[in-house]
């Protein structure tokens, strides 16, 4: 096997290293924020707290991103884990996308929550009060909802940025697993290019040998009678000898 130098990011971390964080703190964060955004479509269904139909529709987006991002982060923790290369080529391919669809829908969930009027919300909070404590409650819900508002937006700013710089760590272990894929296939050929090439066997039939009745045998196996000669026949002999 082929040794290709580990790339780095921060100067000193490998690559492999920073994938597994990613998929590690994906896989935590996507499925925290998406019990909690199922956990507050639940009370909303239930009827213990109110939301308008723009946030519940964006919520329900967030939701379901934050879900796909947890899946998408498992699969890459797997994948860097044993270093299955294709495993980490789908997930750096998925979390850009899951990355697009988290920006677009927290845009939209940001624009949600300042473009409601926070008094609605501390309304809800004074429903049951009266006077000075009325005023107090009120106040407090009002500013905590600003304050939430700005968090909230603070909080999908930091994952932007998180999920965008993990992309290029992502790319570049997924660069990093296809020079060492290479640098083994060089090796498999250097290697089969060293083994000798297999003996070529060729079937040489050797001739038999001739026996004596053969036509280039033994000439006299095959050589005529010695009396059936014309002159040495008895009828030739005999009437070359009459008187």
């Amino acid at each position: 096997m082929g040794y290709v130098a580990s790339r780095k990011f921060c100067c000193c971390l490998p690559v492999r290293f920073g994938v597994f964080c990613m998929a590690l703190l994906g896989l935590g964060v996507g499925g925290a924020l998406a019990g909690l955004g199922w956990y507050e479509i639940h009370q909303y269904a239930i009827g213990k707290v109110a939301f308008d139909k723009r946030e519940i529709v964006a919520l329900y987006f967030v939701s379901i991103a934050f879900s796909i991002m947890a899946l998408i982060s498992l699969i890459g923790l797997i994948g860097s884990t044993f270093k299955v290369r294709t495993l980490v080529t789908t997930y750096a391919y998925s979390v850009t996308v899951n990355t697009i669809v988290i920006i677009a829908v927290g845009i939209f969930f940001v624009w949600t929550l300042f473009h409601r009027d926070s008094s609605e919300i501390a309304d809800t909070c004074d429903g049951d009060l009266s006077g000075e404590v009325a005023k107090a409650a009120h106040w407090f819900c009002q500013k905590g909802y600003d304050v939430v508002r700005v968090l909230l937006t603070i909080a999908f700013v930091i994952i932007w940025i998180f999920q965008l710089v993990g992309i290029f760590i992502v790319f570049d272990y997924v660069g990093q697993l296809h020079e060492e894929r290479e640098m083994d296939e060089e090796e498999e050929d250097k290697r089969r290019a060293r083994q000798p090439a297999a003996p070529v066997v060729i079937d040489v039939v050797e001739p038999q040998m001739r026996t004596t009745y053969e036509a280039s045998g033994w000439t006299s196996a095959k050589s005529p009678y010695a009396f059936s000669i014309p002159e040495n026949a008895h009828g030739s002999r005999y009437g070359d000898n009459r008187v």
